[in-house]
């Protein structure tokens, strides 16, 4: 962003982004060995990003393929392994209810008075018999018997005899139902959880229903095939979806054992794949999960279109070896297209050094040497240059001479003329300096007194209603008491109010208010403080209008600091809130610099607070911080130095970094988040301005500490 500042006679506009661009377009149009080394360069890094990017497409395809057959695998054997399950469990459920055993008295118990011992001994029998399957079965969580009314009349469950269940939810088991999945999940009336049933039907001897034999199934199996991880890396998911919504409207949910859908997704998920198996469609794709995530997924439709198997891995992990090989070839290529430009650099100046040397000559010769002549170092164009430039050499000596006879006859003339102009010249140029430093004086006066009017300025329009409203909140909360007290009295006195008012007081809850209204003032009663300590503050830290070295409590720069990083020492969802310890010593007051001693205390602090911030946060096994801490020291040394410590409990710096840290633009941090210039920057400032010392003392789990010192006699000499 261009920088524009106005007087009253010029604009100056200084443009940060064009000064950076002026050094190399000059370089290139004034270089030749840079145009030919640019140009090579330029051409090569293009090649290189092409063939990078050619690799990294093919490996990507190549790489697709692969794993969309490894989640096929996957998916076909989890589909088969849940067929033969539950085609298993119903050969088991059709056994037992051919059983003679249990179907004969089956049979006989639909023909009994439910009053008659008879019929009561045979469901004790059956009963008993029933649980015996259920404890020898794993796959098998209940059985129980059902009239063609839908009345439960054995079940191992006996909290469940005498109901009547719904016969809609159930499945008839067929023999042959071995290739595909029988999916009647259900949502249970009684648990909520998912179930499956099988049943099957008891006939008499004419062919009719009597009633039904029928099995809840245990759907941990389910659980633990789905779950079961199949070479599927550390992002491979496997899950079933059913469709729990209406007639009308979709509603598709994660199914387990025990939850149909998840907190995390109440009103169901969606994905391309889901969507895709849902419609009864079976297949594989790119897209993206239900939680947003890019995925390489297959997607198989199970029965029908209401439940579905779905196995996803993510495409930051699958395509990983594509991205590195792409990255290995860039980097190849990277280091050839260098050594391949080094090699264009020597070659290029083979070519540049007889155009030097015709260069070198015609300066020579401006300069009025017209016996210098040009090597001629080749056969090739650049000598037939150089002969070329011989000749015209030979006749500008020629002309030289000639002119020098008129030159002559001008000079007396020219010399009194000059000598008129030089001396107007020398008036003007003092005259001009003169100006010149008169508006850079009067620029920086009216910069400084700009910016001291503006943080003035500031301060007041915020004090102003600020204070306004400070001063009014005891007058309103005293008409909000006043109020209150007068409707509690007509509470008192008149205690059956009209309906009209009895409404009016439950609309707008009248108790909560005569509660809630002193809270709400004295909250806004502490806002307003807040703003007055934060417009200090920042008054304190600016000191915008202060040029010149002045005596100030040192204490005041960094409280002031701490007040505008307040709200980066409080408590993170991955770091509690930081304690800052504050030992201050009786310092007098120091001759400084105040709005430079303010920018050091904030690099330091805000680089205490990434520290421990970053070191609660990985919390590395060498050094487990138990309570954030920035410690703040200040003390008298030897009655000629006063010295400012700050201290924190984080991780430290490492003995390898440690020396580098006043460096400029040097900095540990992630790209965007540090520019390393703010330990560079405090350095110069304590040592060059305050001639002063600035260390840092830290060791690998004990954390850092910087020491400031500062001179007593120095500062109060100003």
């Amino acid at each position: 962003m261009a920088t524009e500042v106005i007087t009253s006679q010029f604009i100056v506009t200084f443009d940060p982004l064009s000064s950076i661009l002026i050094f190399p377009m000059n370089l290139w149009k004034k270089s030749l060995l840079f145009q030919l080394v640019s140009s090579f360069l330029i051409l090569s890094l293009i090649i290189v990003s092409l063939v990078g990017y050619m690799a990294f497409y093919q490996a990507k395809e190549s790489l697709k393929n692969s794993i969309f057959n490894e989640l096929n695998i996957a998916a076909s054997l989890k589909r088969e392994e849940l067929n033969h399950w539950v085609f298993d469990q119903s050969q088991v459920v059709l056994a037992i209810a051919q059983m003679p055993e249990l179907r004969t008295p089956a049979k006989t118990l639909f023909t009994l008075d439910k009053s008659s011992e008879d019929y009561k001994n045979i469901q004790r029998s059956l009963q008993a018999s029933l649980s015996s399957f259920t404890r020898e079965k794993s796959g098998l969580k209940e059985i129980f018997i059902l009239s063609r009314g839908g009345r439960v009349l054995v079940s191992t469950d006996p909290s469940q005899i005498g109901k009547y269940q719904p016969l809609v939810q159930y499945s008839d088991i067929q023999a042959d139902n071995q290739n595909s999945f029988v999916s009647n999940f259900y949502r249970s009336p009684l648990t909520g959880y998912p179930q499956i049933t099988l049943v099957d039907q008891i006939l008499d001897q004419d062919g009719k229903r009597l009633g039904l034999l029928a099995a809840h199934l245990n759907l941990e199996r389910v659980d633990q095939v789905i779950r079961q991880r199949t070479d599927l890396d550390k992002t491979g998911e496997t899950y079933l979806v059913g469709n729990m919504g209406s007639g009308l409207s979709n509603r598709y949910v994660l199914i387990a054992s025990q939850t149909l859908g998840s907190d995390e997704f109440p009103d169901g998920i969606n994905s391309d794949g889901i969507e895709q198996a849902m419609q009864g469609k079976s297949g594989e794709g790119l897209y993206r999960n239900y939680r947003g995530v890019p995925v390489i997924g297959v997607y198989y439709s199970l029965s029908n279109k209401d439940l579905a198997l779905i196995v996803e891995r993510s495409q930051t992990e699958a395509f990983t070896p594509a991205r590195k090989l792409a990255s290995s070839i860039l980097l190849i290529g990277l280091i050839l297209s260098g050594f391949m430009a080094i090699a264009m650099f020597f070659l290029g100046r083979q070519i540049v050094q007889p155009i030097l040397a015709i260069v070198k000559t015609a300066r020579v010769i401006s300069q009025g040497n017209f016996q210098q002549t040009v090597p001629i170092l080749s056969e090739n164009e650049i000598g037939l240059l150089a002969r070329t430039f011989n000749q015209m050499t030979i006749q500008l000596q020629i002309y030289y001479h000639q002119l020098e006879d008129y030159n002559r006859n001008l000079e007396l003339k020219v010399t009194e003329r000059t000598q008129e102009l030089e001396d107007k010249n020398q008036r003007l140029i003092h005259a001009l300096k003169e100006l010149k430093q008169t508006q850079s004086q009067l620029i920086q006066n009216e910069k400084m007194v700009s910016l001291g009017q503006l943080v003035a300025g500031v301060a007041h329009e915020i004090n102003n209603p600020v204070s306004f409203i400070y001063g009014n909140l005891d007058f309103a909360s005293d008409y909000g008491k006043n109020l209150i007290q007068l409707v509690e009295a007509y509470q008192k006195n008149y205690p059956e109010p009209q309906a009209e008012i009895e409404e009016i007081i439950a609309e707008i809850d009248l108790e909560f208010i005569k509660r809630d209204l002193p809270q709400v003032y004295q909250s806004m009663k502490d806002g307003a403080n807040r703003i007055k300590e934060i417009v200090l503050s920042l008054k304190n830290f600016s000191r915008l209008d202060e040029s010149e070295q002045k005596r100030i409590n040192i204490h005041e720069g960094i409280d002031s600091t701490l007040q505008i990083l307040q709200t980066r020492l409080k408590s993170l969802p991955y770091c509690p809130e930081i304690q800052v310890i504050k030992n201050y010593g009786d310092l007098p007051l120091i001759n400084c610099y105040p709005g430079q001693l303010n920018q050091v205390y904030m690099n330091l602090l805000s680089n205490a607070i990434d520290a421990l911030q970053e070191g609660w946060e990985h919390q590395n096994p060498t050094c487990v911080i138990k309570q954030p801490q920035i410690i703040i020291q200040t003390t008298v040394m030897d009655q000629e130095w006063i010295a400012i410590e700050i201290r924190d409990n984080g991780l430290g710096i490492s003995p390898d970094i440690k020396g580098r840290i006043f460096d400029p633009f040097f900095t540990t941090k992630p790209v965007g988040k540090g520019t390393g210039l703010g330990l560079s920057i405090s350095y110069k400032i304590i040592v060059e301005q305050h001639q002063g010392q600035l260390k840092c003392d830290s060791n690998m789990g004990e954390g850092t500490q910087f020491i400031i010192k500062l001179p007593i006699l120095r500062s109060e000499s100003g």
